[in-house]
């Protein structure tokens, strides 16, 4: 049996030959040498050209191996491909200028011709021109970098994974990942705020918040509370609390903490007990999940201790058996109304 490889290489000469053969003889058929003779006046020109392209090719090809493994030594390896695009379009851009200034020898004639058209073209492409401005700003600034969690006002959240000179490219996240893509236009950039969940770290503030009655045992309500959260991320912040404290941070004021905190707040139907930690912002959601479930396992193996809920309660007092139903005071009107009506009921019956 033939091997495959033979095969494809062979279908592969065949074809190159086929092209050969037929391009050879439209040549013949149309004259083409002819007109190539005639461009033997610019020869020059044509062999300046071929080297400065081939010149700049290999420039490039060198030039971004070398990039990369600095990239790589920095250990910044997801910053490259911006960094890259940038190298190569400078680099074309500056050969161009290099081209034209040899091709052409009225270079003064030429940028005049080139300013109207730039003119005329930035009028009409304003969107991809604002686009591509929103790359330069992203490019110098660097808000976020590939592979950050981002927050774009009006579009959504989350996880960059290209950046090209028109658009920004993400994994929409809503709490989670959801599947699909995010294409924005660089434009954005320039008008919308951008909140980033990973610049200088990937760990964030998160909170889980429970509501006890105000009848529960208030401080075994706490101790539970702060022991769920710190069997989950207790060891976590103590390590990301030691490695803080010994190295730079931007915001020297900011306390750092090795364990979970607790806040207290009053609500119409009980305390509210929210707990505060660290989490890795890819991680929030489990780790939210698996602070919840041990809350409520540790809850529920306490009798004075109960999670609040609304409901109702009615509280009966001998002292108001003799008083008119009018005369009661109720905490709202609907329960007003009800023993009303209550009211209005028995006098009926009694007549």
């Amino acid at each position: 049996m033939i091997d495959r490889r033979i095969l494809f290489r062979g279908k592969f000469l065949i074809k190159v030959l086929a092209l050969i053969i037929i391009l050879y003889y439209l040549s013949i058929k149309l004259n083409i040498f002819e007109y190539f003779s005639s461009l033997e006046v610019y020869i020059n020109e044509i062999i300046i050209t071929v080297i400065l392209i081939l010149g700049t090719l290999i420039f490039l090809d060198i030039s971004l191996e070398l990039i990369k493994r600095f990239f790589e030594k920095k250990g910044e390896l997801r910053d490259y491909p911006i960094f890259a695009s940038v190298f190569k379009y400078t680099t074309w851009f500056v050969a161009g200028l290099i081209g034209l200034s040899i091709i052409y020898n009225n270079i003064g004639s030429l940028l005049m011709s080139l300013g109207i058209i730039g003119a005329a073209l930035t009028f009409a492409l304003q969107r991809p021109i604002m686009n591509f401005a929103g790359w330069i700003n992203i490019v110098i600034t660097r808000p976020f970098k590939i592979n950050d969690r981002i927050y774009i006002k009006d579009i959504g959240m989350g996880d960059v994974y290209k950046i090209d000179t028109m658009h920004i490219y993400l994994r929409e996240v809503v709490g989670e990942p959801t599947g699909r893509n995010l294409i924005i236009p660089n434009a954005y950039v320039l008008t919308n705020s951008i909140t980033n969940y990973t610049r200088g770290s990937p760990y964030i503030w998160d909170n889980v918040k429970v509501v006890v009655t105000y009848e529960s045992n208030f401080e075994k309500a706490k101790k539970l509370v702060l022991e769920a959260c710190e069997e989950v991320v207790g060891d976590l912040m103590k390590e990301l609390a030691e490695i803080w404290r010994n190295k730079p941070r931007p915001f020297t004021n900011a306390k750092v903490y090795d364990k979970p905190i607790l806040r207290v707040n009053f609500l119409d139907s009980g305390i509210e007990l929210k707990v505060r930690y660290l989490v890795n912002t890819f991680e929030w959601a489990d780790v939210k999940t698996e602070i919840l479930s041990r809350i409520l396992e540790k809850i529920n193996k306490e009798k004075d201790v109960e999670i609040a809920y609304p409901h109702m309660e009615i509280i009966y007092r001998s002292k108001l058996k003799d008083r008119k139903w009018e005369d009661v005071f109720f905490e709202n009107d609907n329960d007003k109304n009800f023993n009303n009506n209550k009211a209005k009921n028995k006098l009926n019956k009694n007549c």
